[in-house]
């Protein structure tokens, strides 16, 4: 098990009512299951997770039994979700179709049940994914199903939602939290100080009221790349992690921000490369600044080309020690006669790469060291 690797699922998925809900125990295997798919898996495979893993990442102590990994796994293999359907019925299926103890190899066998193919296999559009890192730091299954509803809507940065909707999607029973107070204090708040405290988002909440009761809950959502992610010690792995993975993962953050294109390894080693040698340690807020304005800026038709034209003006500006940032670019998404947005110069060229007119002698030698470190990276093993 790598709790660097992502957890895919369908939004349908991510919005479904917990009728019968998870404990934190159970969605954390479930988790686990679902950060194992690799995105051109076509079935289900049974996902094996090591009773040592299996101990640790539930919080057992001392040597675990044969009868409490039973038990564990027969409640999980009881547990159903309901899945809204796009001709408005639903689907009610259970999370496990079997589970498997290999007595002899310390190992837990798990199977997903087939009706979750859709939501889960050959993703293109519609998902949601995230790090299973910032689940497996969560204690409580209100902060877990929180941080997932709240990596669903990342991207429009806030999201509405009833409180009898969202107690639904959190598996409150009918009968519990009756008074909204109750449920502010023991389970909202308390979940949203956990997501902000040990995960990549920071959530703000704001009560939307008619008359004197409030009805709805607004949340502000915010990524926090370089919000430390606390996890469990799952493996004797080394604390230090090697430079291209941790590229790779601040890639699949970017993707996930990315809307209608994506970037691929060594197109992204570039942007990153030139980024770090431009801003720094702010080389990440920066591509990130860059990447939102292109979402919503519409007049951009080649996001790319776009971003990789934005980030060689903007060296060019350093080389000649001027100092930019991308933070206080905002989008026109509708140009009329009149007032518009003023922007620098650099800024407003087209959408192509453009190479400077003079070769920068400084630059080409950085090309060349850069060229040469990501060459040395591809040959490790």
């Amino acid at each position: 098990m790598n709790k660097k690797h992502l957890v895919t699922q369908a939004h349908n998925l991510i919005e479904a009512r917990h009728n019968n809900p998870l404990t934190v125990r159970e969605q954390k295997i479930v988790l686990t299951m679902a950060s194992m798919i690799e995105p051109n898996d076509e079935d289900f495979k049974d996902y094996r997770i090591s009773i040592r893993e299996f101990s640790a990442m539930l919080g057992l102590e001392g040597k675990t039994k044969y009868t409490e990994v039973k038990e564990i796994s027969k409640e999980l293999m009881s547990k159903t979700i309901e899945i809204p359907q796009e001709d408005g019925g639903w689907l009610l299926v259970h999370w496990i179709s079997s589970a498997k103890y290999v007595k002899g190899e310390g190992i837990l066998e798990l199977s997903f049940s087939p009706k979750l193919k859709p939501y889960m296999l050959q993703l293109r559009d519609h998902f949601t994914s995230y790090r299973l890192s910032n689940v497996l730091s969560l204690n409580s299954t209100y902060s877990i199903r929180l941080y997932e509803l709240m990596k669903k809507w990342q991207k429009t940065g806030k999201w509405e939602k009833s409180i009898e909707d969202l107690k639904l999607q959190f598996g409150i029973p009918e009968d519990s939290y009756k008074r909204y107070n109750h449920f502010k204090t023991r389970v909202l708040l308390r979940a949203v100080e956990e997501v902000n405290e040990k995960t990549d988002l920071f959530i703000k909440i704001r009560e939307i009221k008619k008359g004197r009761s409030v009805e709805k809950i607004e949340f502000i959502i915010r990524y926090s790349p370089k919000k430390e992610i606390r996890v469990p010690n799952l493996e004797n792995n080394s604390e230090s992690v090697e430079e291209s993975r941790r590229l790779d993962e601040l890639r699949a953050q970017m993707n996930e921000l990315a809307e209608g294109y994506q970037f691929d390894t060594a197109f992204f080693a570039q942007l990153h490369q030139g980024a770090s040698l431009i801003w720094r340690d702010d080389a990440e807020q920066e591509l990130e600044f860059l990447i939102r304005y292109v979402n919503e800026e519409k007049s951009v038709k080649n996001p790319l080309g776009f971003i990789k034209s934005k980030i060689t003006s903007a060296w060019e500006i350093h080389e000649a020690g001027g100092r930019i940032t991308f933070a206080d670019l905002q989008p026109v998404k509708e140009r009329w006669a009149g007032r518009e947005e003023k922007l620098p110069d650099w800024f407003t060229s087209k959408d192509e790469p453009v190479e400077p007119s003079e070769s920068n002698p400084e630059l080409a030698k950085e090309k060349e060291k850069l060229l040469k470190k990501l060459a040395e990276k591809k040959k490790r093993p």
